[in-house]
């Protein structure tokens, strides 16, 4: 089991939800951790209401520039010390047909969503090779396992995160370093991003608290995957994809209100 007392860690998507509850359950257990975020206002309001319980520093960031993100990753060392956490939670989503969304957008969301991991694990990867121990958490979505109408750029940013997190853990072993590397797979959670939803039949609003406790036993216990949750997301949702047909499926998650989930989405 990882120690994580006195390690660095890196969140993006630092300033709210997710990120902001995560990096404060790691400075709970001893980490010292750099919030990354594009937001300004919020990043400072987020810096200064987690000192408090520990040692953490902000740094702005538009993760979707590479060439910014290589800096990023000199600042934070040269400012904090060696890397031995990345968490690559920030991301976006606008729902609408793809017909209808703008170019921008689509481009923003697979930058933002899925390439921008590319770029933090090459920045912090260097460093992390050279620790006894690392890990990477890369969050998805259940959305990377079941993809659903009018969220297809989103939708397939977190396939995407999921193909990019199986790969990249094989390779870590495969090149015999002590790097882990956790892919997470929540439905929806009650941050906002999906404010103006509605919630699939069988299924409840998570909590971003609930969502992270799984990340942290993850980190700690090297898992490979957190679903949740997670017999739903992580058994039934593959084996029903495996046991119907395409058609079967379609007309599933149309019959379960996944077609029309999205069609009153607003976001935050």
């Amino acid at each position: 089991m990882k120690v994580l007392k006195n390690r660095v860690a890196v969140v993006t998507g630092a300033a709210l939800g997710m990120g902001k509850n995560l990096s404060e359950m790691l400075m709970s257990e001893g980490c010292k951790v750099a919030l990354v975020d594009v937001n300004k206002e919020a990043l400072k309001q987020t810096q200064e209401e987690l000192a408090a319980r520990g040692e953490c520093a902000s740094f702005i960031c538009d993760i979707s520039d590479r060439k910014a993100v290589y800096g990023l990753a000199d600042k934070i060392t040269k400012q904090m010390g060696p890397v031995s956490i990345l968490v690559n939670n920030a991301g976006i989503v606008k729902a609408a047909p793809v017909s209808a969304m703008d170019d921008d957008t689509i481009e923003r969301i697979i930058a933002i969503n899925l390439t921008s991991q590319f770029w933090t694990c090459k920045a912090f990867l260097p460093g992390m090779s050279g620790l006894d121990e690392a890990h990477i958490v890369n969050y998805a979505s259940a959305g990377g396992i079941l993809a659903l109408p009018n969220i297809a750029a989103y939708c397939a940013s977190k396939f995407g995160v999921v193909g990019f997190s199986d790969s990249l853990r094989q390779e870590m072993k495969k090149q015999g370093l002590n790097i882990g590397v956790t892919v997470v797979c929540p439905n929806t959670v009650n941050t906002g991003m999906f404010r103006g939803s509605k919630m699939v039949t069988g299924t409840s609003m998570l909590t971003a608290e609930g969502v992270n406790k799984n990340v942290m036993k993850a980190i700690k216990k090297n898992r490979a995957m957190v679903a949740v949750p997670s017999v739903p997301v992580k058994f039934l949702t593959p084996l029903t994809k495996v046991l119907f047909t395409i058609n079967g499926m379609d007309r599933l998650n149309k019959f379960l209100g996944m077609w029309d989930a999205n069609d009153t989405w607003t976001g935050r």
